[in-house]
């Protein structure tokens, strides 16, 4: 994988674990002021106030990438035709209101605008997808891109916000709603694992029967990225195994934060070497031709 390509790893996963965070702590807030909003705000208001430095952080690394700051400015004066220009605004939208949501989530209030901010959210993450399938690069121009960004959300964001839930949790007796709403987000963490993987043979066999640059990917992925393929696909199955199993544990066993904590960096590691698969295994169009 190209050096320069190391910025755009960082900012792809580190925002996406950003706003899939803030995405499930918008639900489970909604769900939990229903019953009890003092509560709702003790378990989310630190996940919420997380979320901003994470986002600052990606956008720290997309900087690297695009050399300068004054980089930005230039690259978002093309929201007609440019992916890149709409990333950009997407994210740079998202962390303002992410901050706008934060300061009202703070007085019990931003229902609307956490929605809002989360709809922003989503935006940011298919303009970043579009970026790369409107390249030149058939491994990417395709649904698997979809399907690998959007599930890198929903799982890095249920694993970071039940981490940021449960920390919040400390020293505090949890409920059975609260509960109930931790089950809910480790069965999106097994869906938003398993659907990518079930994906992947389909997303091969399709590179397999495609042009030369498509076959050149194939080829790699069932060669020297096998092992890595599997060890992604190991690690984040028991990630999200860990969590299932975890929550399952809240009221039995003291050490269950840890756990939560275990499978958060098992779900990261594994995404990080499906991210790093997904850089290096890409073939252009312009070398698969002979």
């Amino acid at each position: 994988m190209f050096a320069e390509e190391w910025p755009l790893m960082m900012f792809t996963l580190i925002s996406q674990l950003a706003i899939g965070s803030f995405i499930i702590l918008v639900f489970v807030r909604a769900f939990l002021a229903k019953q009890d909003a003092p509560m709702a705000m003790k378990l989310t208001n630190p996940g919420f106030k997380a979320v901003g430095a994470l986002m600052v952080l990606s956008l720290v690394f997309s900087l690297f990438h695009l050399g300068t700051p004054s980089g930005a400015y230039r690259s978002i004066l093309n929201l007609g035709s440019s992916w890149l220009s709409r990333e950009i605004l997407t994210a740079g939208g998202f962390l303002v209101f992410w901050f706008v949501s934060y300061r009202s989530y703070q007085k019990n209030n931003a229902s609307a605008l956490g929605w809002l901010t989360s709809l922003i959210g989503l935006a940011a993450i298919f303009s970043m997808v579009n970026i790369y399938s409107h390249s030149v690069r058939p491994a990417w121009t395709n649904v698997n891109t979809y399907v690998a960004f959007y599930g890198a959300m929903l799982a890095l964001g249920s694993l970071g916000a039940a981490a940021l839930i449960v920390y919040a949790a400390k020293g505090i007796e949890v409920s059975s709603s609260v509960v109930a709403q931790l089950k809910k987000v480790s069965l999106i963490a097994g869906v938003a694992v398993i659907l990518p993987l079930l994906y992947l043979p389909l997303y091969i066999n399709g590179l397999a029967n495609g042009d030369a640059a498509a076959q050149a990917s194939s080829q790699l992925l069932t060669g020297s990225y096998i092992f890595l393929l599997v060890l992604r696909g190991l690690i984040s199955l028991a990630g999200a195994g860990l969590l299932f199993y975890a929550i399952r544990q809240i009221g039995k066993k003291a050490a269950f934060r840890n756990l939560v904590y275990s499978a958060l960096v098992l779900i990261i590691i594994g995404e990080f070497i499906g991210r790093y698969v997904f850089y290096g295994s890409a073939v252009s169009i312009m070398i698969g031709l002979n």
